[in-house]
């Protein structure tokens, strides 16, 4: 996992958007009254959602895929977080298949012993819970590799436990898992791109290798399951080691070297993987101020390499909630994580990622490293950002993200639905306050915490204090709101 203690000489802004024109919506050039003057009360009726309460998309789409996902690496269960996150309207569980775990023993005269009990129980878990599964695999056994996270010494074993759990989780009635639960997302190695730090990694400076192994294991799987999806493991694909003046671990080249070799096998590249995954932490702003600069830097090298159309994913994406005393640049607060959650999936989507994870339920570890939805690993104990990642799913659920936004001084997006609804998600940018006018006699405001505001045309909050056939809102500096029609 990165962490920005990694990088903590990466320091940047993010960068404003381009918008173009949306919803109905005008820009008010000048503010009614001075950012410290006192406003007036800014709703006419407030509604306060409740923690803990089930998401409800009352429009079917059987054609939706929810792209909301939360990170799960040791359990899933609800000891773990699984049924909080359930209630917050999670709907993916990226987690990880330890195959020293499965199969702590070498193949005797070529017959495999696999445990299977753990990983049963956290795959039907996700399903109990309406969640899919997306693996990380990783956790060789001593006896297969030197390294947990590295090249393997025994490919064929690893071809063979390949199968066999693609297989074992194919739904498919043969050699089934109990309860017939299915897997269809198979991604190979956390940050491969990690060429010397750590016994995670080592297959940085290795790309071809990498990429011969992924057609072994492709093939295999693909065999046992014309349904999967294989994927390189989500790439880091930052702090580089050619980084200056602070080199990194990861090899900057690891993914244009892998993707060379896959677009010389039969069927080119797009034979061997299935959907592309790199992972996201705001540590680098100058390179990429949001998600959406590096989402389209590996969309880059995916057209450049026959793959450009394939789905991208991030199974692995965060933001803390504590002070960095040491490295000032990357302090924070609840209140910013809660911020950056709503932004990060937001600006996820409008560049078609498919799958955006959060890393993690609870704080991993050190204080310093506190990305995790609950205090103090205590479900008793949760976050504003678990109240903002509710509010996320509750008010996108279901949408699709149509185009920008165009206001001055805000960066936003429209997301529709096939029955006609829609939401602009919005937020400030240059300024403390900014006004942005709708078309429409009444809004449906919602803050990031899920306080609901209805603002009627020439009523309390209308910020033009008039009526005149649209409402103006009052946007605050980088705060989120998701904003629609009445109902």
């Amino acid at each position: 996992m990165l962490t920005r203690q990694k990088a903590f000489w990466m320091v940047g802004v993010f960068a404003v958007a381009g918008l173009t024109a949306a919803f109905g919506l005008r820009v008010a050039e000048a503010l009614p009254f001075a950012a410290s003057s006192p406003l007036p009360p800014p709703i006419v009726r407030r509604v306060t959602t409740s923690l803990y309460l089930p998401t409800v998309t009352r429009y079917y789409d059987p054609t939706y895929v929810s792209p909301f996902g939360i990170v799960m690496y040791e359990n899933v269960d609800d000891a773990s977080g699984l049924a909080a996150m359930q209630a917050v309207g999670s709907q993916w569980v990226t987690t990880v298949f330890f195959w020293a775990a499965t199969e702590p023993t070498p193949p005797v005269g070529g017959v495999h012993t696999y445990n299977w009990t753990n990983w049963d129980t956290r795959v039907n878990n996700a399903r109990a819970a309406g969640m899919e599964t997306y693996v990380l695999f990783t956790g060789n056994p001593a006896w297969a590799a030197y390294l947990t996270g590295g090249p393997v010494t025994d490919t064929q074993s690893l071809i063979d436990v390949a199968a066999a759990m693609a297989e074992r989780y194919d739904g498919d009635g043969l050699a089934d898992a109990p309860g017939n639960p299915i897997v269809n997302y198979w991604s190979f190695y956390p940050e491969p791109d990690n060429g010397g730090f750590g016994a995670e990694g080592y297959w940085g400076f290795r790309g071809p290798d990498y990429a011969a192994m992924l057609a072994q294991v492709s093939s295999a799987i693909h065999a046992a399951n014309p349904r999967a999806k294989v994927l390189i493991g989500g790439v880091a694909y930052d702090w580089f080691n050619t980084d200056q003046p602070n080199p990194g671990p990861f090899v900057s080249t690891f993914l244009t070297d892998t993707l060379s070799v896959l677009v010389g096998m039969p069927g080119g590249a797009p034979s061997v993987i299935d959907a592309m995954a790199f992972h996201f932490y705001p540590i680098n702003a100058l390179r990429w101020p949001t998600i959406k600069e590096k989402a389209l830097e590996v969309r880059t090298i995916m057209n450049n390499h026959g793959v450009g159309h394939l789905p991208l994913l991030v199974p692995e994406t965060g933001y803390w909630s504590d002070p960095v005393p040491l490295y000032p640049p990357f302090d924070s607060d609840p209140d910013q994580q809660a911020r950056r959650l709503v932004q990060i999936f937001v600006q996820g989507l409008a560049v078609e990622i498919d799958l955006l994870s959060w890393f993690a339920v609870f704080d991993h570890g050190t204080a310093t490293d506190a990305h995790g939805l609950f205090y103090n690993n205590d479900l008793y104990q949760p976050k504003p950002a678990y109240t903002a990642y509710q509010t996320l799913t509750r008010e996108l659920d279901g949408m699709y993200y149509s185009a920008p936004v165009a206001a001055g001084g805000t960066e936003g997006y429209l997301f529709v639905r096939p029955d006609g609804q829609s939401r602009v998600v919005v937020w400030g940018t240059t300024n403390p306050t900014t006004t942005i006018a709708f078309s429409r006699t009444c809004l449906r405001v919602v803050d990031k915490y899920g306080i609901v505001t209805e603002i009627v045309d020439g009523g309390v909050g209308d910020q033009d204090f008039a009526i005149n056939g649209q409402v103006a809102v009052l946007v605050y500096q980088d705060q989120p709101l998701y904003i629609s029609v009445c109902a």
